[in-house]
């Protein structure tokens, strides 16, 4: 079972109880008017009614109990330096003044990053897989490198320095206390965009819209 609405396994598109009641909103809000059947049965029309205030009721009910603040931080929230991430902290006060921020990297057209269904080639699906890519890096290939738009920090192992031949001295400290692994400093200045359900990750490049498929025979091992 495929519903094209959720794109998403499971039931069908017929089936699809949030589809219908999305159908039903647009139509009491009149955006659908032109296909609505005027000479529906009364009786029809009378049960949508009265599910419109059985609706604003569960709406009610789903009102939230609290508040959860969660904690997000480290190295890539303004650098290693504590007067640093106080002032990128203080930023925050100005972000909805920003009307458009500048690009990180500059040259070639502006690239339209989407995905769809073509996407999905080669992926089986249900799944829950991380995305797992292989790179080439300093002319070796390394495998096994975990995309995680979700964490503050990139992470390599001392076993991948030595491995690329960099030497001890060439690395640089960082007093910051580790909090998390992979992630979003390397896909900003990349500005990827990844999509875990497709196993997929796009970028823009001065030749169009750069791709690194996920490995998802690797992510299972």
């Amino acid at each position: 079972k495929y519903c094209r609405y959720h794109r998403d396994h499971g039931h069908d598109t017929e089936e699809c109880r949030q589809l219908k009641n999305q159908i039903e909103d647009l139509i009491r809000k009149g955006h659908l008017r032109k296909y609505v059947d005027r000479d529906a049965p009364q009786g029809r029309r009378e049960q949508r009614r009265e599910e419109a205030p059985r609706q604003e009721e569960q709406q009610q009910q789903q009102q939230p109990r609290g508040v959860i603040h969660t904690i997000s931080g480290g190295v890539a929230s303004g650098g290693d330096d504590s007067n640093a991430r106080k002032a990128y902290g203080r930023q925050s006060l100005a972000v909805q003044q920003v009307s458009h921020s500048k690009r990180l990297r500059t040259g070639g057209d502006e690239e339209v990053i989407s995905f769809s269904e073509v996407d999905y080639e080669g992926v089986r699906l249900p799944h829950d897989d991380p995305v797992v890519v292989t790179l080439m890096v300093e002319l070796f290939t390394m495998k096994r490198i975990l995309i995680d738009n979700g964490s503050s920090a990139d992470i390599l192992y001392k076993h991948a320095f030595d491995q690329l031949r960099i030497q001890t001295d060439q690395l640089k400290p960082v007093k910051t206390p580790l909090i998390g692994f992979a992630g979003r400093p390397g896909l900003n200045l990349l500005e990827a965009i990844v999509s875990t359900r497709h196993l997929l990750m796009k970028f823009p490049t001065r030749f169009g819209v750069g791709e690194v498929r996920g490995d998802q025979e690797v992510a299972r091992r």
